[in-house]
């Protein structure tokens, strides 16, 4: 007699997943579970639909058919709730431009917990970014405000963790600092990657083609 096989007790799974624009689907029947065993990713070309399933995971995007589940401690979480469990890094996601460094950490740890127990001057300790501390995002290169976003989704106590072509902007220093946060922060987190990008995957562990 086959047993029922065994949930992660953290993990975001895809049933059924489908997402159609007009005649034309992008995503059709997927079936996966991404769980905190091993950091996932998607991969595919240009248009495959990678940044659409990370819109359908995060929540930010409702599946024409099959159903997203957050499962915590062997508990679903409601829909609605995603948001409260979830660190998300996209192309389509932005920094206050108007606020200094200082006010967006104060305001973004207003609304998620920290990893660790750390001041604002460690945060910038943790991110190499001790000469910037009341620079106005505005004024960032595209790579600055690309390792501020990964540093306070990273930092985040938050058990999904969801990047949309995280490295795209960086140098290879600051690829090799998201690199090493990862591995120093991935545990018991379910972290999914969604890139083309040949340094990203090297980063992941297991795959869903798109």
């Amino acid at each position: 007699m086959s047993q029922s096989p065994i949930i992660p007790t953290i993990a975001i799974k895809a049933n059924n997943l489908g997402k159609r624009y007009g005649y034309q689907w992008i995503i059709n029947d997927l079936n996966f579970i991404f769980d905190n065993s091993l950091v996932s990713g998607i991969t595919g070309s240009n248009g495959s639909g990678k940044s659409t399933l990370i819109q359908l995971l995060s929540g930010y995007l409702t599946p024409s058919e099959g159903k997203v589940q957050y499962i915590i401690d062997d508990i679903e979480i409601a829909t609605s709730q995603f948001y409260r469990h979830l660190s998300l890094v996209a192309p389509y996601t932005n920094l206050i431009q108007e606020f200094s460094l200082r006010e967006m950490f104060e305001f973004h740890f207003r609304f998620k917990n920290k990893i660790e127990d750390f001041s604002y001057e460690e945060f910038l300790d943790l991110i190499h970014f001790k000469d910037q501390e009341d620079k106005f995002l505005g004024l960032f290169s595209s790579g600055m405000k690309q390792k501020v976003q990964l540093g306070l989704a990273l930092l985040s106590d938050a058990p999904f963790v969801l990047l949309d072509e995280p490295t795209s902007f960086l140098d290879m220093e600051a690829k090799s600092w998201f690199e090493h946060t990862v591995a120093k922060y991935k545990k018991e987190r379910v972290i999914i990657i969604a890139s083309n990008d040949e340094f990203d995957l090297a980063l992941c562990e297991r795959f869903v083609g798109m």
